[in-house]
């Protein structure tokens, strides 16, 4: 049946609606050796319309027989496909029958096939580790969301075509099978010959397509003439449950040499007791425990916060070797890229311990809000990540209360959304999606955090329970089936009286956000004026279309003022001390442009601390962002923001402090061309601002302190050893040498990142900088240390100043054996925020164009991230052009967003360093003396 917004959306490519899969029988036999897969899948169809022809996705599969069966056929019961034809650009195969199968009737369709476990994390794929013997082995996983079900099996593979799933998985007897559903039977399998088509008949006609037997990816053994089943007598058949109804992206299995620990949840709210386990290679799973206690608090938390009982027998959470995402939300079977699932309580870095909370909460959040009640359609993506992201953080809130994360969101997640906001080459929260090609290119910052973002000032207006509330009855009227954002609109209306989607449209449909600029009315009087915010601050009247509709939340001296900004201007009452601040707890989506003075008297109240106005630590780090991102478009001056940042000697709060050392710090990469003595005053601020707390706080971590004490911490001496801060960079030395040589002790493992960062960056000359490099390499070789704490050496090796050393990790990241093609990110990530390393990275990534697309053609996400990377360190027009030369003949439709967004980032910082440079020099120098 086709549905109402795709009738809306004629040019979306979608399946034809004569056919509707109901019931999936699946069975497949992965070989870890060859690297083939065999197939069958039995698939109940509902026959819409008289048809003789059948059209389905399938991707890199073979397809030996299809057979129809169906009590509408007026002859045989039975009968073959006549020909098979394939689209490979759609992505479809297309099956004709010689007989019409009658409209209102059911039929089955019988199809076997094969594909290979590429090496693409995407699809059905393979996954390689090393054992205990140090030997390179491989197991089998999935990654379907977007469009690649089909890659596994030929399928209806949108979201709404939900139907339930039979699994079965033969596999060798050794290995862990794993899929959505709990094993209802594990036997010594029978090779009936039924997964190679040799006792199904020969398929009648021809089939058509020059790549019928194609498939992707490197293969290991021959596949050609007569197939075998390798070794059937050591071999499994494992069978799962029958699942609820889903979505193709959302159908997983696993196959490997797994251990895992188990938990179970307390059964208050889903009414009894969720079999919850961790599992992962030999070795490494008590790692799991974490994440194991996080999920069974968040499964209790979450069935009371949907009103909805977790609806699978069981959740497993799987460590993967090889993982394109962070996570993956596979109803019952969550997979995980192994840094976000295992955390060391020993030995992994206390910044990790946080972010796998939170990524366990976040794909938890989705077995309701996307695998109970899923989107109707791509376009309504932001629905599934935005929601899951503000709900992940409402549950981590509620199990870790002292991370005090509503300040963590407004420090992290808001920027990410608003920095890529402020782009011209950004796009709505809610963006139409035609091709399926398209989708990966909405996994971004706005789908994710501007959702979130949106939905936490929705929230915070409607108040929390309220919006819970409506939360409830959404999902009460959804559940098993497909909606869309207007559907949680229309519940969330009902339950707080107010029509949600007449302002929530403009924030979700519409590119940007405002800011707010704040002029004085008199003593007792502001006005506020919106208008769009870009970064680039040459914002046209074509552009200034939207009118917002912006909460205030006026902080006063008597407390928090609630109005609403829904005009181009308005004027609202201010007290006559002039004390206010727009935006309390910063819960609202929009920048605040004060004049100087206001700025001037906000600084004076942070000095005052607790006795100021700004007692609440979200505002004063909104302070700064606003400040921080003002001076880059213009709209005020990078010396306001340097000037406020010397307000907070006092400041004892990390999230402001992280807040400060983003901007400054972004400062210093952008100003990377400048004069010595430029950048050596900037540091000399930025020692001035984070020695002190460095040198309070130490380096040994008492168990006696909190969690936001240990980050201030690392932040401080990462900023003081950074800024060349003597007594820092001495301590970070000798701790360096101590562990390298055996000291475990000597070095936290929260400060190895940062001293590996120290000690690289105040190296005295080559040779002393190649030796720390070398260890630091033999850190990240180390197999036996925790993913995080290898991958943490990995990006410090981006540090160095010598062109032997940059080029030499930059060719270990084409050799999957030093670096796996997952983890290139950070290599990239790192030589772009290396300003010694950003000439040799776009010389790299120019003359190896092609073979890194080639390496990425199947994760594309990876590539754009690494197009990013090449392009936006830069901060010159002439170099700009000259990457616009180089991506001119390209066909860069599978990346255009990244590559746009990362050219106008280099183009708002050449024009911020252009008109400010001057204006920093001479600050510098006027103040020198005050924080030398």
């Amino acid at each position: 049946m086709c549905t109402s917004s795709a009738v809306e959306n004629p040019d979306r490519q979608v399946l034809p609606t004569n056919v509707k899969p109901t019931h999936y029988d699946l069975t497949l036999q992965p070989n870890l050796k060859t690297f083939v897969f065999h197939g069958h899948v039995k698939v109940n169809l509902n026959i819409n319309t008289d048809t003789k022809t059948i059209v389905l996705n399938t991707r890199d599969i073979k397809i030996s027989s299809a057979i129809l069966s169906s009590e509408g056929l007026k002859t045989e019961s039975k009968q073959n496909a006549t020909d098979i034809t394939y689209d490979e650009k759609k992505d479809l195969a297309t099956f004709n029958f010689a007989e019409t199968v009658l409209a209102n009737t059911k039929a089955v369709l019988d199809i076997t096939f094969e594909g290979i476990l590429n090496d693409q994390m995407a699809g059905f794929y393979r996954s390689s580790y090393k054992d205990a013997e140090g030997n390179t082995q491989y197991l089998a996983t999935t990654q379907f969301e977007s469009t690649d079900a089909r890659r596994a099996f030929p399928c209806w593979d949108e979201p709404s075509l939900k139907a339930t799933f039979d699994v079965t998985l033969v596999v060798p007897t050794e290995l862990v099978a794993l899929s959505n559903m709990d094993v209802t039977s594990e036997k010594p399998y029978n090779d009936t010959g039924k997964l190679t088509g040799k006792t199904e008949g020969k398929t009648e006609g021809k089939i058509e397509g020059k790549t019928e037997g194609k498939t992707e990816g490197k293969t290991e053994g021959k596949t050609e003439g007569k197939t075998e089943v390798s070794g059937a007598k050591n071999l499994k058949e494992v069978k799962y449950a029958t699942s609820p109804l889903m979505s193709t992206y959302l159908l997983a299995f696993v196959v490997g040499p797994f251990e895992y620990i188990e938990s179970f949840t307390s059964g208050e709210h889903n009414g009894r007791p969720i079999r919850s386990r961790v599992y992962a290679l030999p070795g490494s799973v008590e790692q799991g425990r974490h994440a194991l206690n996080v999920c069974t608090a968040a499964l209790e938390y979450f069935a009371q916060v949907f009103g909805e009982p977790y609806p699978l027998p069981k959740i497993d959470m799987v460590a993967i070797p090889d993982f394109e995402a962070g996570a993956m939300e596979n109803w019952g079977l969550i997979t995980y890229r192994t840094v976000a699932l295992l955390f060391d309580e020993k030995s992994s870095s206390i910044v990790f311990k946080k972010s796998t909370a939170y990524t366990v909460c976040h794909e938890l959040a989705h077995q309701w809000f996307g695998n109970l009640v899923t989107m109707e359609w791509w376009d309504h993506l932001w629905l599934n990540e935005g929601f899951a992201t503000w709900v992940g953080w409402l549950a981590v809130d509620n199990i870790f209360p002292d991370w005090d994360v509503w300040t963590s969101f407004v420090n992290e997640d808001m920027p990410r959304a608003l920095n890529l906001d402020a782009l011209r080459s950004s796009h709505p929260i809610e963006v139409t999606v035609n091709d399926p090609a398209e989708i990966h290119q909405i996994f971004d910052a706005i789908s994710y955090y501007k959702g979130a973002s949106v939905i936490r000032m929705l929230s915070s207006w409607l108040g929390v329970e309220t919006f819970l509330k409506g939360v409830r009855l959404y999902v009460q009227r959804h559940k098993w089936g497909n909606a869309s954002t207007n559907d949680l609109w229309i519940a969330l209306s009902e339950e707080a009286n107010v029509d949600v989607s007449k302002f929530m449209t403009l924030w979700t449909k519409r590119v940007g956000y405002p800011v707010l600029s704040v002029a004085q009315e008199g003593q007792e009087a502001i006005k506020v004026t919106q208008s769009r915010y870009l970064s680039t601050g040459d914002l046209s009247e074509e552009e200034d279309s939207t009118v917002w509709w912006a909460p205030l939340g006026i902080l006063t001296s008597a407390g928090v003022e609630n109005h609403t900004l829904t005009e181009k201007s308005q004027s609202f009452p201010v007290p006559s001390d002039g004390l206010f601040k727009l935006n309390a707890g910063q819960t609202s989506v929009y920048r605040v442009n004060y004049p100087i003075e206001s700025i001037r008297v906000l600084g004076e109240e942070v000095k005052k601390g607790s006795k100021g106005l700004l007692t609440n630590t979200s505002d004063r780090v909104g302070l700064v962002a606003d400040a921080g991102n003002l001076c880059v478009s213009g709209e005020q001056t990078t010396t306001a923001l340097l000037e406020l940042a010397q307000a907070f000697v006092n400041e004892e709060n990390y999230f402001v402090w992280s807040q400060l050392s983003t901007h400054i710090s972004k400062i210093l990469s952008v100003w990377y061309e400048q004069p010595e003595e430029t950048r050596d005053g900037l540091k000399s601020l930025r020692r001035s601002l984070f020695a002190p707390i460095a040198h309070k706080l130490g380096w040994e971590f008492a168990e006696t302190d909190d969690y936001l004490t240990n980050i201030l911490r690392v932040l401080a001496l990462t900023n003081a050893g950074r800024s060349n801060d003597r007594e820092t960079v001495e301590q970070a030395k000798k701790r360096f040498w101590q562990f390298v040589e055996g000291n475990t002790e000597a070095l936290h493992p929260n400060l190895r990142g940062p001293v590996y960062s120290i000690v690289l960056g105040a190296a005295e000359n080559e040779e002393e900088e190649e030796k720390l490099w070398e260890e630091i390499l033999k850190i990240y070789r180390d197999e036996t240390l925790p993913t995080d704490q290898r991958l943490i050496a990995l990006s410090s090796l981006g540090g160095p100043k010598s062109k032997a050393l940059i080029q030499r990790y930059l060719d270990m990241s084409l050799d999957e054996k030093e670096v796996r093609g997952q983890d290139s990110l950070y290599v990239f990530s790192s030589l772009s925020a290396n300003p010694d390393a950003r000439e040799i990275l776009w010389n790299f990534f120019t003359s190896n164009f092609d073979l890194l697309h080639s390496k990425f053609s199947k994760s594309l996400s990876l590539f754009a991230s690494t197009v990013r990377s090449a392009v936006g360190g830069f901060v010159t027009f002439d170099r700009i052009s000259e990457i616009e030369a180089f991506f001119a003949d390209k066909d860069t439709k599978e990346y255009e967003r990244s590559l746009q967004q990362a050219l106008e980032g280099a183009r708002v910082n050449a024009k911020w360093v252009e008109r400010d440079h001057q204006l920093v020099a001479n600050w510098i120098t006027e103040n020198a003396k005050s924080f030398a």
